[in-house]
């Protein structure tokens, strides 16, 4: 049973991931099209191709490993070299006389009934719509080269990506990560459209967290009429009291007595003690006990443990979580050079752990503040069409802004690293929980990874979208086309230190994963 639950989830990760990648390549293929650029072949994966179908101009394939893809267009590869003067070659001619295969191994058996020529002169790029030709013979322009058995369009240069107009080009390389924003909006709005979105003047409850202070305690669909006797008039609007209003106020009251509306009848629940969750020193609180033993680890980088008892942190002891509250609410983080130090009671013995504990430009970087509590319920929704779409675009903004300050940290945060970065292992894991966690956690994780792949393709880079875009403003401004040799390159050499960086942060997920 676990297999097939391994195999349901490596085949969900690949459709995923197949869905970000292709809608990307999309916006590059489209574009091109519509420029008329010349677009041999359009990969999912890489790596050896393992299917492939050739619809017009262009070879649709997918190759064995589904991690990229990309479109192959005229003008990324240097198509004018492959024949030179002095070569010899064999010619096939269509029925009017004008080439149309030019062969370029033609000491190939297949072709012995063809004439071989010496090339004497040479013109296969046609600058300005002018003849292309070899030697006395004039070449069409779809003509191919044939090696190996292999086809490939020649590129004359109103077909090639370089010669177009900047506006074209710059379309072509920005589409990809415009697709992709375009998708984690649509994914966006599918969840509000399907879901609702938040009915602030509500005080139903519309879900109960498992493993949290109210789970079995509150139910959906109870109507939250008090707090602590404090009558509730919705779930978060700023006039009158609400049920956020209230819930905040946990170091006034370390429980909370709930009355609420259920089956029509007024009932009074058991009094419910919040969880507290110190994102800044790295775990939570166990839930309903006023022990100070930890719930989760919030770190992957710790050795705390489910029920370890907290004896004392920095040296410093504690007798209660209001303690530890006003601990983390001012605690600086650590490093590891000097890192935070905590004693735990684990099954009867003293146990000492050091780790590095989060800073708060870190903690704000990634969106968490050092301490909240909860007791894991959640307001209900409502339908909304037009609110849908507020709730998209809000999605797709607080997305893209935590990519932003996750991708700001690496060089702000001496906290975080390159060996933080999650690679192909990292995102299989993460969507394996999130589709166990439901659709709604799956499309969330789909959108937030579609605007992840738009927004770090448009990082200025060689390799990247961005680093062409780079190369196509340096040209507006200057006036001048940058050297196509000395960029392609820098391509290839960021290229190849991508995939060296991919390696070393597969390398890093696969640690985490097996909890190294």
């Amino acid at each position: 049973m676990q297999i097939l639950i391994v195999l349901g989830n490596i085949l969900l990760f690949i459709l995923v991931l197949s869905i970000v990648i292709c809608i990307h390549e999309l916006g590059h293929f489209f574009f091109a099209k519509r420029a008329g650029i010349l677009c041999h072949e359009f990969a999912f994966g890489m790596g050896p191709r393992v299917w492939s179908k050739k619809v017009g101009e262009t070879t649709f394939s997918i190759r064995a490993f589904p991690f990229g893809g990309f479109v192959s267009m005229a003008g990324e590869e240097v198509n004018r070299d492959l024949v030179k003067i002095g070569d010899y070659v064999k010619l096939m001619f269509d029925e009017t006389g004008l080439v149309k295969r030019i062969i370029l191994k033609p000491k190939a058996t297949s072709y012995n009934d063809l004439e071989e020529v010496k090339v004497e002169s040479i013109d296969l790029f046609g600058e300005n719509m002018s003849r292309l030709y070899i030697n006395e013979y004039e070449v069409r322009r779809d003509a191919f080269y044939m090696i190996d058995g292999v086809d490939i369009q020649i590129a004359p240069q109103e077909r090639n990506f370089n010669s177009k107009p900047k506006r074209h080009r710059f379309m072509v390389t920005i589409a990809g990560a415009m697709m992709n924003i375009i998708l984690a909006f649509f994914v966006f709005l599918i969840i509000a459209l399907g879901w609702g979105v938040a009915d602030a003047a509500s005080r139903v409850i519309s879900s109960v967290s498992t493993d949290t202070p109210a789970f079995q305690i509150l139910m959906p669909g109870d109507e939250i009429v008090s707090i602590n006797g404090q009558e509730v008039f919705s779930w978060s609007e700023s006039e009158g009291a609400s049920v956020n209003s209230e819930l905040a106020k946990y170091e006034e009251a370390d429980e909370f007595i709930f009355v609420v509306k259920r089956n029509g009848a007024l009932v009074t629940l058991p009094p419910i003690k919040p969880q507290f969750i110190f994102y800044g020193l790295g775990f939570s609180s166990k839930p309903g006990t006023d022990e100070l033993l930890i719930g989760t680890p919030l770190y992957t980088t710790t050795e705390l443990m489910k029920n370890d008892k907290i004896i004392s942190i920095d040296g410093i002891t504690f007798s209660n979580w209001q303690e530890i509250i006003d601990f983390s609410n001012t605690y600086p983080g650590s490093t590891e050079d000097e890192p935070t130090t905590i004693v735990v009671e684990r099954e009867g013995e003293l146990v000492t752990l050091q780790y590095v504990a989060y800073n708060e430009h870190t903690l704000k970087a990634m969106g968490y503040n050092h301490f909240y509590s909860r007791i894991g319920i959640s307001g209900s929704t409502h339908f909304s069409f037009f609110g849908s779409f507020e709730a998209a675009m809000i999605s797709l903004y607080n997305s893209s802004i935590s990519i932003y300050r996750t991708l700001g940290l690496l060089f702000t945060s001496d906290q975080v690293g390159i060996g933080d970065l999650s690679g192909f292992v990292g995102i299989y894991s993460i969507t394996a929980n999130a589709a166990k966690d439901g659709l709604r956690s799956l499309l969330s994780w789909i959108g937030l990874l579609s605007v992840n792949l738009g927004i770090v393709n448009l990082l200025p880079i060689p390799a990247l979208d961005g680093g062409r875009l780079v190369f196509i403003v340096y040209e507006a401004i200057t006036k001048k086309k940058p050297n196509q040799k000395v960029e392609n390159m820098l391509h290839t050499i960021v290229l190849f230190l991508l995939l060296g960086l991919m390696i070393f942060i597969t390398y890093k997920d696969i640690l985490r994963l097996i909890g190294i």
